[in-house]
């Protein structure tokens, strides 16, 4: 017998249904909203972290995804989690607390230009100090092997037997910090082949299809240059052509997946690779990725070497070198590649690359000591500029902080790609606020979906890790630039497209090393990050930075103007001829357009050899300093050359950005020609004309002459032609000789006025054709003829004449002739008259007779352009005259005879006989209409006419009949055959009117061409009485509707008016009127299933009801309303139905409703019956017991 009461079963059936209703309500959430954990977050995994180059679009890395996530970073636990519980022989990476770094901000820059700086030297001297302890325990310490010793970052790569040492006996060396796993470094490359898309998808691995030959995808810079996209975005051409660098002195480490040496856009000038310990396997070529193909013709290859995991040099044979991914050689390519495929894409095309390879070939085995070791490679080459790292792991990995800010300690800037996971995403190291984090942007400066991004509180990002001198929070990325569909070089002489911030960072490396390359003093790492950050242009004109754009697109000119003085040139002169062997002096002005003041800069006055030009001598040159905006005239004084050739060459003024040049002559020697020049009718003299002076074919002095008329020339000392002209003299010439250096010959003109032109068209004032034969004649201030010329086809003419004023006649046969006075021709000028002559009138005339006959008509009517008439007289004669030309419609017509029309051309002057023969015609007058004068609708009526004939000939006569209301008319037309002259004749037809045809009074006519007549009629109803057209009422509406509900429907209300009866025969229209009464009655039904609405809005009062089998409520009154009357004439009460009005509700989904019409309560229902299962559980039991 138990001992728990009734009760206490009741209660633990309510906590358990409780706890039911708990989980039912949650469950939904968790499953859709996140109870379930992401299985990218796992806590308590082996750290594997995974670093990925940022090309778009990755595969999942093979490693735990939970590597990246700061939970299990090496900085959050002083032993890795997944160490803790190692068997075997594992590899770790052993920190240590006192590293490299000066002071609390390490020299990490703090974009001020604050930081301090160490050299490589420096920092391996602390990590050795920090490291010692440790080394001495290592070598005393059986099971402990230390593999490998970081610098960069003050850690060593340590090789632990755990069955002779647990991982956490390592801590309790002194200098020790914490333990990790030698996390892996992947690559996630894909090439998008022409892909215009945002997202380039695809698995790890080497590149897919390359393509051989040009790069399609190109862009004309405002420089002209052909260039990728990415490359005019970024304005290099721009600061190629205006300050003159193209990268040179710069040099950039592409840690990367290694370089494709033999590319030729690609000059590689250094090498190495790491193996997965951190080991040096092959240097000399300093690009920091997969590798190097030596083969490539359009890489450089210089040296290559390789060591094996353990550090053993294995190679340093060039040969050895490969890049089996592409990666690597396609950074490169943006960073630095040339145009060899007629397109440039690398903005820093002559900036030195160092490849560092810290990828397999496959994109794999590139740990974290590999990625280091890349580091201090590029870190501790002096000549180093810039590390490039497309690379990085999502989420915060502090181990990546500490090698950044001391590379950037040892003065070298660290550009690196933002991460491919999208907006509100970043990956590290580009997300270590020291690097320069680079995001992607489209050809359209749209930033990319791909591209990473974030504003990044830094506590709760880095929690402990982050150093004291980071600011609260900051934007990832600091800058953007194209990284889609990126098109570069790849192994084998190929090209192809990638996207991803891969390939935008490179952009920005490329630009870093055009501003290193353009600037005159040393540009520190500090400002060079400021200079990139600040100059970049935000399309949306930001002033903060945010985590799509950062501070903007990285803009190369900007950056390279802010750093850089830029000298104009302007306002040279020069002589046009300089003897070998004498002086040769020039003034030119220089002005500095840059940013910042220019310092001793070199201005050179350089001058070409005439006899070779590849010879080009400095004659003199001034270094000038110059302040931003400040401008100096310079005197440069040289002298030509003895060893020049002779003849013309270019003398030129550079300065280091820009140049002014002109053309001049080089001579044995130099003589002078003087003279004078006057007006041949005037002898006044004149002054601006041209003096030209010829050695043979060949210009060799030209000068103008002065207010005085007077000039003089430089020129070679030998026989020349001298001319002298300008555009209102006419030229002429004279020859001289010059003997030797100094010698002076003399030639004076005395010249001519140049003829002009007059030209012009001469036309007709119609506007028809030119005139035939026109001639137009020009005569002098005298009167006298000097010219008479005849017009072309098209009227045109033209005529040269001495300058002066001229009277111009033009005259044509048979058109009036006119004169223009006064026409001004002026010397070398064209002057213009048109002429529009009048036409003379044409006249037409001609006889009218009969066409059977031969007989004139008298009082006929000539007509001619529908407006000038005549009548011919009692011999049928007629005349028309002052007719304009042109083509003319002319119509002859008389009373009883047949309408004739002509088609005439006149010309101008024109005299014209037309002779008219015209037909005589029957001339048929109506003389009777009558008929019936009512038709009743859907019947006929009788009509007759009679018709004469009043014309000169037997004819047929056609009568139109016509109504002007609805009916038909048999026969129409009416025909009459042969009514003879004099004679009536008659005939009848009928006229129809349909059943519905609209009663009144309707018109009928009858009509020839000479007459018509009109009889009328009314149209009446049909037999069975008159109505009117509008006919009477229908019935009457119908009545209300139903009464529904569950209760029962009231009756129908009662019917409205009838409307008066339609004639019993007018059948036609009768089911126009019928079917509007449907229309009423079926228009109820709308308000009726308008009622379930409120019906249903009242289930719970309802729902007391008990419920049929029907689904129907059982109510007091009937299921349907009232007695249905279906009259016409007293209405229609429809009944309430139950479908319309009744008690139907919505489905259980609106109403809570269920199957048999009851309504539901969801949950609520559910649990009610839960609580009464348990409560009779709970008392059977409680029976059970007792029993």
């Amino acid at each position: 017998m138990s001992d728990q009461s009734p009760f206490s079963y009741v209660t633990a059936a309510t906590v358990l249904l409780v706890a039911c209703l708990l989980v039912a309500a949650v469950a939904p959430g968790a499953v859709a909203g996140g109870f379930i954990a992401d299985d990218s977050e796992t806590d308590d995994t082996d750290l594997a972290d995974t670093v990925t180059a940022d090309s778009a679009a990755a595969e999942p890395a093979s490693t735990d995804p939970a590597a990246v996530d700061s939970r299990s970073a090496p900085g959050s636990d002083a032993v890795a989690p997944g160490l803790r519980s190692a068997n075997g022989t594992v590899e770790v990476v052993v920190r240590f607390g006192s590293d490299a770094r000066l002071g609390a901000d390490g020299g990490g820059a703090d974009g001020s230009g604050g930081s301090a700086t160490l050299s490589a030297n420096d920092l391996k001297t602390n990590a050795a100090n920090a490291q010692a302890d440790f080394e001495t325990f290592a070598e005393r310490k059986p099971g402990v092997a230390v593999e490998r010793s970081f610098w960069l970052a003050n850690a060593m790569l340590v090789t632990v037997d755990t069955e002779s040492v647990a991982v956490e006996r390592l801590l309790e060396v002194r200098g020790v910090e914490r333990v990790h796993e030698n996390f892996e470094v992947e690559l996630d490359s894909t090439a998008t082949d022409g892909d215009g898309g945002s997202r380039a998808v695809g698995p790890a691995g080497p590149p897919s299809a390359p393509a051989s030959g040009a790069v399609s995808s190109v862009s004309t810079s405002s420089t002209g240059t052909d260039a990728t996209y990415g490359v005019d975005m970024v304005r290099a051409p721009e600061v190629w052509e205006v300050f003159g660098t193209r990268g040179e002195g710069a040099t950039v480490a592409v840690i990367d997946t290694g370089v494709d040496p033999n590319p030729p856009d690609l000059n590689v000038s250094g090498w190495a690779e790491y193996d997965a310990e951190g080991n040096l396997t092959s240097d000399n070529l300093s690009v920091i990725d997969t590798g190097v193909d030596p083969n490539h013709p359009d890489l450089n290859v210089s040296g290559w070497a390789e060591y094996d995991a353990e550090g053993n040099l294995t190679s340093d044979n060039l040969s050895d070198a490969t890049d089996g991914n592409g990666h690597g050689t396609h950074v490169a390519g943006t960073v630095a590649g040339g145009n060899a495929s007629g397109t440039a894409i690398g903005v820093a095309p002559n900036a030195s690359l160092h490849g560092i390879k810290v990828f397999d070939d496959d994109g794999t085995n590139a740990t974290f000591a590999r990625v280091t070791a890349g580091m201090e490679h590029a870190t501790q080459d002096p000549d180093v500029d810039v590390l490039q790292m497309s690379l990085g792991a999502d989420g915060y990995v502090p181990s990546y902080i500490e090698p950044v800010r001391n590379a950037r300690s040892a003065g070298k800037i660290v550009v690196v790609s933002s991460g491919n996971s999208g907006q509100g995403t970043s990956s590290s190291p580009g997300n270590v606020y020291d690097s320069l984090a680079v995001g992607a942007v489209d050809d359209s400066r749209s930033v990319a979906d791909f591209s990473g991004g974030e504003m990044i509180n830094t506590s709760n990002a880095w929690k402990n890790d982050a150093p004291a001198d980071w600011p609260n929070e900051y934007a990832v990325p600091d800058i953007s630039a194209p990284g889609v569909s990126v098109g570069s070089s790849l192994p084998g002489d190929k090209y192809g497209y990638k996207s991803g911030t891969s390939m935008a960072a490179p952009h920005v490396s490329g630009v870093a090393a055009l501003v290193l390359s353009a600037s005159t003093r040393k540009i520190s790492d500090d400002e060079l990050y400021d200079t990139l950050r600040d100059t970049a242009n935000h399309p949306a004109n930001a002033t903060d930075p945010d985590d799509r754009y950062g501070t903007g697109i990285v803009d190369g000119y900007a950056a390279v103007s802010s750093v850089a003085p830029l000298y104009r040139a302007s306002n040279f002169t020069a002589p046009e001829l300089a003897e070998r062997g004498e002086p040769l002096n020039a003034t030119v002005d220089v002005t500095n357009d840059g940013e910042v003041a220019g310092d001793n800069r070199t201005v050179e006055f350089r001058l070409v050899d005439p006899g070779n030009a590849s010879n080009v001598s400095v004659v003199a040159a001034e270094n000038v300093s110059l302040g931003s905006g400040n401008t100096k005239t310079l005197s440069l004084n040289g002298t030509v050359p003895s060893a020049f050739g002779t003849g013309e060459t270019t003398v030129t003024v550079a300065s280091p950005e820009d140049a002014a040049s002109a053309p001049i002559r080089i001579a044995d020697a130099v003589g002078t020609i003087n003279g004078s020049v006057t007006d041949a009718e005037t002898d006044a003299p004149l002054a601006g004309i041209d003096v030209v002076v010829e050695d043979g074919t060949e210009v060799v002095g030209a000068t103008v002459t002065g207010t005085e008329g007077t000039y003089a020339v430089d020129v070679p000392a030998t026989e020349l032609t001298v001319a002298a002209s300008n555009a209102t003299y006419a030229p002429a010439n004279q020859t001289v000789a010059l003997t030797g250096s100094g010698d002076t010959a003399t030639a004076n003109f005395s010249l001519a006025l140049r003829n002009g032109t007059l030209t012009g068209t001469v036309g007709a004032s119609d506007g028809l054709d030119h005139p035939s034969n026109a001639t137009v004649t020009v005569r002098n201030e005298t009167g006298e003829v000097v010219a008479a010329i005849d017009a072309a086809g098209d009227g045109t003419y033209a005529t040269e004449l001495r300058p002066g004023t001229y009277d111009a006649t033009a005259d044509a046969p048979d058109f009036e002739n006119r004169r223009t006075a006064d026409v001004a021709v002026s010397p070398n000028a064209t002057a213009s008259e048109d002429f529009a002559l009048t036409p003379r009138p044409a006249s037409l005339s001609g006889t009218v007779t009969n066409g059977t006959d031969g007989g004139a008509i008298s009082g006929a009517t000539v007509t001619i352009g529908g407006d000038r008439t005549a009548t011919t007289d009692a011999n049928g004669t007629y005349a028309l005259d002052a007719l304009d030309r042109g083509e003319r419609e002319i119509t002859v017509s008389a009373d009883g005879y047949a309408r004739e029309s002509r088609t005439l051309t006149l010309a101008a002057n024109d005299t014209r006989d037309l002779n008219v023969s015209l037909s005589p015609r029957g001339v048929f007058i109506i003389t009777n209409l009558s008929g019936d004068t009512e038709i009743e609708q859907g019947s006929s009526g009788s009509f007759g006419l009679a018709v004469q004939n009043d014309g000169r000939v037997t004819d047929d006569a056609s009568v139109d009949i016509s109504l002007n209301r609805s009916g038909s008319v048999s026969p129409d037309p009416v025909s009459i055959d042969g009514v003879a002259v004099g004679d009536s004749e008659s005939k009848s037809f009928s006229v129809s009117l349909g059943s519905s045809a609209p009663t009144g009074t309707y018109a009928v006519t009858a009509a020839t061409p000479d007459s018509e007549k009109t009889h009328t009629f009314v149209a009446v109803g049909g037999s069975g009485g008159s109505r009117s057209t509008d006919g009477g009422g229908g019935g009457g509406d119908g009545g209300g509707d139903g009464g529904g509900g569950d209760d029962g429907g009231g009756g129908g209300g009662g019917g409205g008016g009838g409307q008066p009866s339609p004639p019993a025969d007018d059948t036609d229209d009768e089911p126009e009127n019928a079917t509007d009464e449907p229309e009423n009655v079926t228009d109820e039904p709308e308000n009726v299933t308008d009622e379930p609405e409120n019906v249903t809005d009242e289930p719970e009062n309802v729902t007391d009801e008990p419920t049929n089998e029907t689904n129907e409520p059982v109510g007091d009154g009937p299921a349907d309303g009232g007695d249905e009357n279906n009259s016409g004439e007293s209405g229609d009460d429809d009944a309430g139905e139950a479908t319309d009005g009744g008690s139907e509700g919505d489905g259980g989904a609106d109403g809570g409703g269920s199957a048999d019409g009851a309504p539901g309560f969801g949950p609520a229902v559910g649990a009610v019956a839960v609580l009464a299962a348990a409560l009779l559980v709970g008392r059977r039991r409680g029976r059970g017991g007792g029993e």
